[in-house]
């Protein structure tokens, strides 16, 4: 009998499989690991919240009895499924001129996770659209919201010293839209001000930027 497998799985994620018949009951998938034609559901969590990121492959038996892609899951915070999804597939086998084949008649995602990650997600953004500023990050035009900032000014040899911290939040997908991170010590502008990036925190929606204002 013909099987479908699992491949372009990720190090550090954790893959599942159950049964149709035993739709509860999960033992953990590798990568090429071979399942039987029939319903079957597999679960993925990632270590981390994720955007458009390719979580696995699945394949059927073709007509010659190679392997040939079929889905290609995907987990993404604004569709609600950014650190973890469950599946549930079907599929048939068949028998064609002596090689047994299956093909998948369905796909559908049963459960999505983390709620509170795409909740954070749409708030970012929604904020970002009415209240916040747009910044220049070499040479990438991006979204922000100020959330804080403290003046101070010291005596230093020479003259008075000022000091400028803000802190910005910005919408993580937009930077994976614009292929690029944002790294410690490198330049924000905006308004005509530039800022250097001291800190970053990582969210599960957004990134949290701890600046300080460049003289």
């Amino acid at each position: 009998m013909a099987n479908n497998r699992i491949i372009n799985t990720r190090a550090g994620w954790l893959y599942e499989y159950a049964a149709g018949a035993t739709p509860s009951t999960f033992t953990a998938l590798s990568e090429g690991d071979t399942f039987a034609a029939g319903t079957s559901v597999i679960r993925v969590t990632a270590d981390a919240p994720q955007f458009g990121a390719r979580a696995y492959t699945v394949q059927r038996t073709d007509e010659t009895g190679a392997y040939a892609d079929a889905y290609t899951i995907n987990l993404n915070v604004p569709d609600g499924t950014g650190t973890t999804r469950t599946d549930v597939f079907h599929s048939v086998s068949h028998t064609h001129q002596g090689i047994d084949h299956t093909n998948f008649q369905s796909q559908d995602t049963i459960d999505k996770g983390h709620i509170a990650e795409r909740l954070a997600f749409e708030q970012q953004t929604r904020l970002e659209l009415s209240t916040g500023v747009i910044f220049d990050y070499q040479g990438n035009l991006l979204r922000g919201v100020w959330s804080g900032s403290t003046e101070t000014k010291e005596l230093e040899d020479g003259g008075m010293m000022e000091g400028y911290d803000v802190t910005l939040t910005s919408s993580r997908l937009q930077w994976v839209n614009a292929g690029t991170q944002p790294i410690v010590g490198a330049t924000i502008r905006n308004a005509g001000k530039r800022f250097k990036i001291e800190s970053v925190i990582t969210l599960g929606s957004a990134f949290e930027f701890g600046l300080m204002k460049k003289q």
